[in-house]
C-alpha cells in the first residue's frame, strides 16, 4: 500500500496536470499565455515555499530519495496539479469580466476546497512517513489525524486563497486589459502574490527562534544552538 501512496502522490498526479492542460485549452476564454500562467504560478511558489520551509528552515522533512536541496522534485507540479483541479472546478467564476466579490467568492472556494484536499494529501503522507513535520503533536508521537490538523487547514487554506487571487490577477492581466504586458513579468508578480504570506509566517519563526536562542543565552550564559526539534514548539 506504501508504494501505490507514493506512486499516486508522487507520479501520477504531476502526470495530470496534461490532463488539465486539455480541458484549460478546451474553455473558450482561456488564452496560451493564461493556461501557461494557471500551470507555471502555482509550481513555481510551491517549490520556493518548501525550498523555504524544507530546505532552509528545516521545519519538515520529505523521507523521498528523489529530492534536490531536501525538496521532491516534482512537489511544485503536485501542489499545481491539484490547484489547477480546484480551479477547473470553479472555472466559471474565473471567467472575464473580473468584479471583486467574484474574485473574492473564488478565492474563498478554493481556500476551503484547498484545505480539505491538501489535508487530505498529508494524512497519506504523514500516516506512511514520506513527511515529516516539525511541530508539538510530531514530538509528542500524536495520532497522523491530530499532526495535519495542526498546520494542514490553515497552510493549505492560506495556499489556496493566495492561489485564487494570484490566478484573478494574472487572469484580468493576461485577459482583459488590453495593454502589452510581460508575461514573465505578470508570473513573477503572481508568483510573489501566493509566496507573501508564507514568507511573513517564515520571518516570525526566524524571529521567534531568534527570541528564544536569546532567552536561554540570558539564562543559561552561553549560546543554544536551535535544531528542528527546538523549532517545533512555535
Amino acid at each position: 500500500m506504501k508504494a501505490i501512496v507514493e506512486i499516486a502522490a508522487f507520479w501520477i498526479l504531476p502526470l495530470a496536470l496534461l490532463i488539465e492542460y486539455q480541458f484549460w485549452q478546451s474553455i473558450s476564454w482561456a488564452t496560451p499565455g493564461f493556461i501557461f500562467y494557471v500551470i507555471a504560478v502555482p509550481a513555481l511558489a510551491a517549490y520556493i515555499i518548501v525550498a523555504t520551509g524544507a530546505g532552509w528552515l528545516k521545519l519538515w522533512k520529505f523521507n523521498l530519495k528523489y529530492t534536490v536541496g531536501k525538496v521532491p522534485i516534482q512537489i511544485g507540479l503536485v501542489y499545481s496539479s491539484v490547484i489547477n483541479f480546484l480551479l477547473l472546478i470553479f472555472a466559471g467564476l474565473l471567467s472575464p469580466p473580473s468584479s471583486i466579490s467574484l474574485t473574492v467568492l473564488t478565492a474563498m472556494l478554493i481556500a476551503i476546497s484547498g484545505a480539505v484536499l491538501g489535508s487530505l494529501y498529508d494524512v497519506a503522507l504523514v500516516h506512511y512517513r514520506f513527511l515529516e513535520v516539525y511541530i508539538r503533536p510530531f514530538y509528542k508521537r500524536e495520532n497522523t489525524i491530530k499532526i495535519v490538523a495542526a498546520y494542514g487547514p490553515w497552510f493549505f487554506g492560506l495556499m489556496g486563497l493566495a492561489a485564487g487571487l494570484s490566478v484573478k490577477f494574472g487572469e484580468y492581466l493576461l485577459i482583459e486589459t488590453n495593454h502589452a504586458i510581460s508575461l514573465g513579468m505578470v508570473i513573477a508578480v503572481g508568483t510573489l502574490i501566493i509566496y507573501t504570506p508564507f514568507l511573513f509566517h517564515f520571518l516570525f519563526i526566524i524571529e521567534h527562534k531568534r527570541h528564544k536562542a536569546e532567552s536561554r543565552n540570558k539564562v543559561g550564559g552561553g549560546a543554544a544552538e536551535i535544531t528542528p526539534t527546538q523549532s517545533d514548539r512555535i
